[in-house]
């Protein structure tokens, strides 16, 4: 509550007295103003206060308010049917935060002669003075009693997350989990009238589980069904109902496997496996050069070239952890969980660090040099200790399968030209190399070689077949298998595959192993788009800037 010392009563006094004096010493005004039913007590929502002028105007720039800490919302005029002059003007006013307090100072004497005391009891009063000017001629002042304030929400935390207050709030969760949601408002500055919220029933289980002035707790008992609904409203209303603002809440519960999510430069997005947006992470990046999941736990492991740095967060979007001391220009990341790795390429070196809960620590004895930066990082999620690198200065690809007794192995193949990515998965290697993508296995057999791309940004292994993009041409492609290295498989072209259009700048592709769909990155379109094995869409994500690396979740329940 709002305190003052003793040295501020004499000024304000003499201010008071000052202001009282010149309203006595003005002339008597041609108007006087009304208001709201004939009380001065705000408690919320819109106050009205009008004018009846005696002389009538015919342009309504003459009639001005001065209306202290008040805001108008809206005004509206009277206007005479013959004369069409202006007859009355009534301004709707609201406060989004008290005006300064007036003080009450009361003393009692207390006790006999002898041992005489006084007790001292002050009152705060929030007044305010509104004052209506008519073609420069200044109005009786309305004095008004502010008694509440319909205060807006400034956060909301679901989980451990923390959005805004914003107009539209995001509130995502696991179908069955049990969860605290946290609203907090801006502090009222009278807590004898508190606000009253009202959740949407279509959310469940709610419990309040506290409150305060300004912070309602609840515990969520998520329903079980999957749902994503934004046509739910949070409802904050003064004491006595005198006003309310609405919050749009967008319902997303879904299911982790099969989400995905979508990388641009400086920004993260998550859209569920139906295409729901479950989060955004909006802050602390500068340059983000790759991403991996966890897929057991679905954690997000980021690293962002130009700040040097790696960040954690969990599926819901909440920091983890973050270092920017480890690394020089970190390219690329992947996630060993059977050994629980992480691997970081950072330019020309490639190591290996433990996971120690959600920080790094450094093996010292699995480190290699390279002799020049490594590009696409991917693990064979089946075996420890088993990664793969492309080198694109060196049209060279590589793998490490035994980091504590062996150095990495190198294959050389056959006209390679700057490959930039690998993607593991069904016991081969699949190569993004230029116009064409090749299969090889760790003996650089030549297992498939389909030629005919215009650039090939990206490649993902999918069960028996494989997912790639053409950004040059804007078309994706999907080649179904087995492929063994016979001369069939090692000549085929992009005529073998299955072809969909519709995009623009298709940069990112990533499969989800468990039905053989794929998420694809639209970059210049700025969305994400779920095919089907079959290459139909099956949902889409949208609202991105310039997105142009995107990884899919591939289980987690």
């Amino acid at each position: 509550m709002f305190s003052i010392s003793a040295k501020f009563l004499l000024p304000l006094a003499v201010l008071s007295a000052f202001l009282f004096s010149c309203s006595r010493d003005k002339p008597d005004p041609l108007w006087v103003p009304e208001s709201h039913l004939g009380s001065r007590d705000y408690k919320g929502g819109l106050f009205p206060v009008w004018i009846a002028l005696r002389e009538p105007v015919n342009n309504v720039n003459i009639i001005n308010w001065r209306t202290g800490s008040s805001r108008i919302a809206y005004r509206k005029q009277a206007i005479d049917a013959a004369t069409k002059f202006i007859t009355a003007d009534t301004a709707f006013l609201y406060w989004e935060t008290p005006p300064p307090p007036f003080l009450k100072i009361d003393s009692v004497r207390i006790g006999s002669d002898s041992t005489a005391s006084w007790k001292r009891d002050t009152t705060f009063y929030y007044r305010d003075t509104i004052f209506a000017i008519v073609d420069g001629q200044e109005s009786l002042p309305i004095v008004i009693e502010i008694k509440n304030i319909l205060p807006r929400i400034k956060s909301i935390t679901v989980g451990d997350v923390e959005q805004s207050g914003d107009s539209l709030l995001t509130i995502a969760a696991h179908p069955g989990a049990i969860m605290d949601i946290s609203i907090r408002l801006e502090k009222s500055f009278n807590k004898a009238l508190r606000p009253v919220l009202t959740m949407p029933q279509k959310m469940g289980n709610l419990k309040l589980k506290s409150d305060s002035d300004s912070l309602f707790v609840y515990t969520w008992t998520v329903p079980n069904d999957p749902i994503a609904d934004s046509s739910m409203y949070l409802r904050v209303e003064d004491t006595g109902g005198y006003g309310e603002r609405l919050y749009k809440i967008y319902l997303v519960i879904y299911t982790e496997s099969g989400s995905v999510w979508v990388a641009s430069e400086n920004e993260l997005v998550k859209y569920s496996a139906a295409g729901a947006e479950v989060a955004r992470i909006s802050n602390g990046f500068n340059s983000i050069s790759d991403i991996a999941i966890n897929s057991n736990n679905g954690k997000l492991y980021v690293t962002d070239q130009s700040d040097n740095s790696f960040t954690v967060f969990d599926y819901y979007g909440k920091l983890l952890h973050k270092s920017n001391d480890l690394f020089e220009t970190p390219t690329g990341v992947a996630i060993d969980v059977v050994g629980n790795y992480v691997w970081i390429a950072d330019e020309t070196r490639l190591r290996r660090y433990k996971l120690v809960g959600d920080s790094l620590r450094y093996d010292d004895d699995v480190e290699y040099q390279m002799p020049d930066p490594i590009r696409g990082l991917s693990i064979n999620q089946f075996e420890k200790n088993f990664v793969w690198f492309a080198i694109p200065e060196a049209d060279t690809v590589g793998f490490v399968s035994d980091p504590v007794s062996e150095p990495p192995k190198f294959i050389l193949i056959p006209n390679c030209n700057r490959p930039s990515m690998v993607s593991y998965g069904n016991g081969m290697a699949w190569v993004a190399d230029s116009s064409r993508i090749v299969a090889i296995d760790t003996t650089g057999k030549i297992l498939a070689n389909i030629k005919g791309f215009g650039f090939v940004s990206s490649v993902s292994a999918s069960r028996s077949g494989v997912w790639a993009s053409d950004i040059d041409k804007g078309k994706v492609y999907h080649f179904s298998g087995p492929f063994r290295g016979n001369y069939d498989d090692t000549t085929l072209t992009v005529m073998n595959g299955r072809r969909i259009d519709g995009f623009i700048s298709p940069i990112s592709v990533s499969a989800f192993a468990a039905d053989g769909s794929a998420w694809v990155v639209d970059k210049e379109a700025g969305k994400a788009v779920r095919l089907d094995s079959l290459g139909k869409i099956i949902a889409s994500g949208v609202g991105l800037k310039q997105p142009y690396l995107n990884v899919t979740i591939q289980k987690v329940e």
